[in-house]
């Protein structure tokens, strides 16, 4: 039976959607703000410590692959429950680790679960609302950005310890496994079966397929760029420190969930080609507004809000396009590449040229990608007129 609304709820489906976007985005950040108190608790320097966002990354990008590997074997729903119980485990491995080869181990399935989710419940939905299916995933992956608020917050909360935070993530993905078991198990992904008719001339094509893997790339680069190096950035700007760069550059991911929000409306009315470009040619100029220190924290705030819409729209627009879970499985699997290529060119720059190289270089990556956006869309006009 297929995987839509109407075989397994609407309710279930949405519910567990949400539930997994909040999981997400407590969990893609929440490491950063604990390596002071990883680093002390088991006697190392803050560069060893951050080995473990290394591992995370690596097990993400593994998790994608896996997905995409068992697309055509695991139903979605057991794909998720699978990744549940991984980051459950994961959870409550990080925790408690008694060392830091343990915790590493655990960070590594962290994120091989993280990727295994990310991008099962990604397709999932976009693959099972029709025509309305960019306007209800902008929508529920809201949700992503509220965990990304609530979790640099918890993890300041507890003191910079990261048990509890942890903890709480391990308790939402056990809460989420009896949603997944409340529906019924659906077949196996038809990998041909995308969100809405596909259109004419619609198809594979290797040129098209490096250009979505591209686009998303350079969009995680811009997104995880400023996630990872805004602080640093308006320490230098404002002159303040860091406790209060942090607390303002939080405004990121409140618009950025606003974003979500609103382009869940949009996408009702706007075409998908349309919304990615138009969002990121505007988070491309609030970007440049971010390099006048007096406008740095309203540029990267208003540089989320734009942000928001371009990976979940750009999801449906290249499953419209690019029918084939090969393709969304390449693509996923080179947006989790995008901070690790462009976060040492980030440092390099910051080093040799100060903070107030950050913007820039962000800047740079948001006109290659609002660039290949433009393409994309140019290259499947001329696909259709065929």
């Amino acid at each position: 039976m297929k995987d839509t609304p109407e075989a397994a709820s609407w309710g279930l489906l949405a519910g567990a959607g949400a539930g997994a976007f909040l999981l997400l985005g407590l969990i893609y950040p929440i490491l950063g703000p604990a390596l002071p108190a990883l680093s002390a608790g088991f006697g190392l320097s803050a560069t060893s410590a951050a080995l473990l966002l290394s591992l995370n990354s690596a097990g993400a990008f593994a998790g994608v692959l896996a997905a995409g590997l068992l697309s055509g074997r695991w139903p979605p729903r057991a794909r998720a429950l699978c990744a549940l119980v991984l980051i459950a485990a994961a959870c409550l491995g990080l925790a408690f680790a008694p060392s830091f080869a343990l915790a590493g181990v655990a960070s590594l399935l962290l994120g091989l679960g993280f990727g295994l989710l990310d991008l099962t419940i990604n397709v999932w939905l976009a693959t099972s609302f029709g025509a309305r299916s960019a306007s209800v995933l902008n929508l529920l992956s809201a949700a992503f950005g509220v965990g990304a608020v609530l979790a640099p917050l918890a993890v300041g909360m507890a003191g910079g310890s990261i048990r509890l935070p942890l903890l709480g993530c391990a308790a939402l993905a056990a809460l989420l496994l009896p949603v997944l078991f409340a529906m019924r198990a659906p077949a196996p992904e038809d990998s041909a079966a995308m969100a809405g008719p596909a259109r004419a001339g619609s198809g594979p094509s290797i040129g098209l397929t490096g250009g979505f893997a591209l686009l998303f790339l350079t969009y995680v680069g811009v997104e995880g760029g400023i996630g990872a190096w805004e602080v640093t950035h308006l320490q230098q700007a404002l002159g303040i420190g860091t406790a209060g760069a942090a607390k303002l550059a939080s405004l990121f991911w409140v618009s950025f969930t606003l974003g979500r929000l609103l382009s869940g409306l949009l996408a009702l009315r706007v075409e998908p080609a349309p919304l990615v470009i138009g969002s990121l040619a505007l988070a491309a100029a609030s970007i440049a507004l971010a390099t006048l220190p007096a406008a740095a924290v309203a540029g990267y705030t208003l540089a989320g809000l734009f942000l928001a819409p371009v990976f979940t729209t750009g999801l449906v627009w290249m499953s419209r396009t690019q029918p084939s879970s090969g393709v969304t499985t390449l693509v996923f699997a080179s947006a989790f590449l995008g901070p690790v290529l462009f976060s040492p060119v980030l440092g390099a720059l910051t080093d040799r040229h100060g903070p107030p190289a950050i913007p820039l270089t962000l800047l740079g990556i948001a006109c290659v990608c609002t660039a290949v956006a433009l393409g994309l869309r140019r290259a499947l006009d001329r696909r259709a007129r065929a």
